[in-house]
């Protein structure tokens, strides 16, 4: 059989999105790069087509990040019915080489050996996988967690959210920035990858709910901090953001108590449940999130290839 390739155009979008959603459908919280295809960081579309012209794959490269140093992002994937097109893995590979980036990322779920064998001949190297887990927020009993809060206050720990900071604390934001800038370097991030300077985009999110902002407090300092998104695209879920927790207050039941008040919210408000994610290599907040019930739902493998 004959193919070819050709860059995307709009009247291919329709097609390329039903390949996406063949693969990505009901893997909520895993996104496909398709959603970006008209905007401007989309460096590089092409589309596989046999010879009636159905498009049967498509190749995506994106900006993932422009500075300090240039790291681009491909998806390549394949109607089910229709093996890898070498053209098209080469076109996007000649491209990638043309840009020259610093190193170039790529992913596929774990159940996808075909394209994980072609990234590893193309010599991608695996840097860690993703772990979505799921937790049915209406199946789960907080009963053992009863006094959680309590035994924190004990020890002069007091749980609050960000929707009270904000009406008792002018200084709340630069307090969060502080609990931020302390515990961003205790987040796993890619060896392959120069790490990153902090940044507060997590907590400015359009999609935080100051209500499910768990924070807490020892006296005025912020030690620890928790919570929950909007799903915009899964309106009966939430997506469980960041925690984390200054070291010295590490073990000691701060990061369960504030996840414990996510649930509890997610209960309260009548939500199926919260999806999260965490990478293999977070041994500490898997351990959390087994106890408090969240359950393995999907993996998704995250590849690295280095250029420079």
């Amino acid at each position: 059989m004959s193919f070819m390739v050709r860059e995307c155009v709009e009247q291919d979008f329709e097609e390329v999105i039903r390949i996406s959603e063949s693969v990505y459908s009901g893997r909520i919280g895993s996104f496909s790069l398709v959603s970006n295809l008209q905007h401007c960081r989309m460096l590089r579309k092409y589309v596989a087509a046999n010879e009636i012209g159905r498009v049967i794959g498509y190749g995506l490269i994106w900006e993932q990040r422009a500075s300090p140093r240039l790291i681009l992002k491909v998806e390549l994937l394949f109607h089910p019915d229709y093996e890898v097109v070498e053209m098209l893995v080469n076109q996007i590979i000649h491209d990638i080489r043309i840009i020259g980036p610093y190193a170039v990322q790529a992913r596929a779920f774990q159940d996808q050996i075909q394209l994980l064998q072609l990234y590893d001949r193309l010599g991608f190297v695996e840097n860690h996988r993703m772990m979505h887990l799921y937790l049915p927020a209406t199946e789960i009993d907080l009963t053992p967690y009863v006094d959680n809060e309590s035994t924190l206050n004990a020890r002069g720990i007091a749980v609050t959210t960000l929707a009270e900071e904000l009406n008792s604390d002018a200084a709340y934001f630069s307090k969060l920035q502080a609990l931020n800038n302390l515990t961003w370097a205790d987040y796993p991030t890619e060896p392959l990858v120069p790490r990153t300077s902090p940044n507060d985009q997590m907590l400015t999110h359009e999609d935080n709910i100051p209500e499910a902002y768990f924070i807490a407090k020892e006296g005025q300092r912020y030690i620890g901090h928790s919570h929950l998104m909007r799903l915009p695209s899964a309106p009966q879920y939430f997506i469980q953001g960041l925690t984390a927790t200054a070291r010295e207050f590490r073990g000691q039941g701060v990061a369960t108590a504030l996840k414990v008040k996510g649930i509890e919210f997610a209960k309260r408000m009548g939500y199926h449940g919260i999806l999260t994610s965490t990478r293999d290599n977070n041994g500490p907040m898997a351990a959390i999130n087994s106890k408090l019930g969240w359950r393995p739902n999907y993996s998704e493998v995250r590849l690295e290839k280095m250029l420079k």
